[in-house]
C-alpha cells in the first residue's frame, strides 16, 4: 500500500468505523422505504460534492472525473422508485475553495464506497432490487469497479506523493466522511418518503 493510502486508511478510521455503524444494513436496507430514505441523504450528499469536484482540473492527478461520477445513478435510482424530483431543501456540503489534493481525498472516500456498494447490492438484491430497477447507484462500475479502485489507487499515489500532500488528502477524507455522516443524520431534508 502506498503512503498516501497508508495514510489516508490510518487517518480515517474512527471516522470509517463510525460510518459502518450508521450504514446498518439491517436499519438502512431492511425494506424498500428505509432504502428510498437511504438513498436520498445519499444523494444530497454527493450532489454537491460532485458538482464542485468536477469544476476541478483532473488532469494533473491522471484522473478522467467524470467518468466516476455517481449523482446521475442516483438520481436515475430514486427516479425509478417513484421520486423525479427529490424533496431536498439544501446543499450544505460545498467545498469553495480547495486544493487538488484535498479533492483526492473526498474522492477517496466516494470511490470507496463504490467497492461498499458490493456488499449493500446484495442486501438490495433481497428486496428484489437490481441495476434495472433502484440498484444502479450500489453496483457501481459493475465488473470494472476492482479495476476502477485500482487505477484511482494507482493515480492518487502517484499525484500526492508529498508529506503536505498526504496531509490534504487526509484532511479531505476526513472533511468528506463528515459531511456524510451528518447527510445521513439530517432527518429535516426531506418532506416524506413516499
Amino acid at each position: 500500500m502506498s503512503s498516501l493510502f497508508a495514510h489516508l486508511k490510518s487517518g480515517t478510521e474512527q471516522q470509517h468505523r463510525e460510518i459502518e455503524h450508521l450504514i446498518d444494513p439491517m436499519k438502512n436496507f431492511c425494506s424498500r422505504d428505509a432504502y428510498k430514505t437511504h438513498l436520498l441523504k445519499t444523494w444530497a450528499f454527493y450532489r454537491p460534492l460532485e458538482a464542485d469536484l468536477a469544476a476541478l482540473d483532473w488532469s494533473p492527478v491522471g484522473i478522467e472525473f467524470e467518468g466516476r461520477r455517481k449523482t446521475a445513478l442516483i438520481e436515475e435510482d430514486l427516479r425509478v422508485l417513484g421520486f423525479p424530483h427529490p424533496p431536498i431543501k439544501d446543499d450544505k456540503n460545498t467545498l469553495g475553495g480547495t486544493t487538488l489534493d484535498f479533492a483526492v481525498g473526498c474522492l477517496y472516500v466516494l470511490e470507496g464506497a463504490t467497492l461498499g456498494g458490493q456488499v449493500i447490492s446484495r442486501y438490495l438484491a433481497k428486496l428484489g432490487i437490481g441495476p434495472g430497477n433502484g440498484g444502479l447507484f450500489f453496483n457501481g462500475y459493475g465488473a470494472r469497479t476492482g479495476e476502477m479502485w485500482k487505477a484511482f489507487q494507482f493515480s492518487a499515489a502517484n499525484y500526492c506523493d508529498t508529506e503536505h500532500q498526504i496531509a490534504e488528502a487526509v484532511e479531505g477524507a476526513r472533511w468528506a466522511f463528515e459531511k456524510f455522516r451528518d447527510s445521513m443524520s439530517r432527518e429535516e431534508l426531506f418532506n416524506h418518503v413516499p
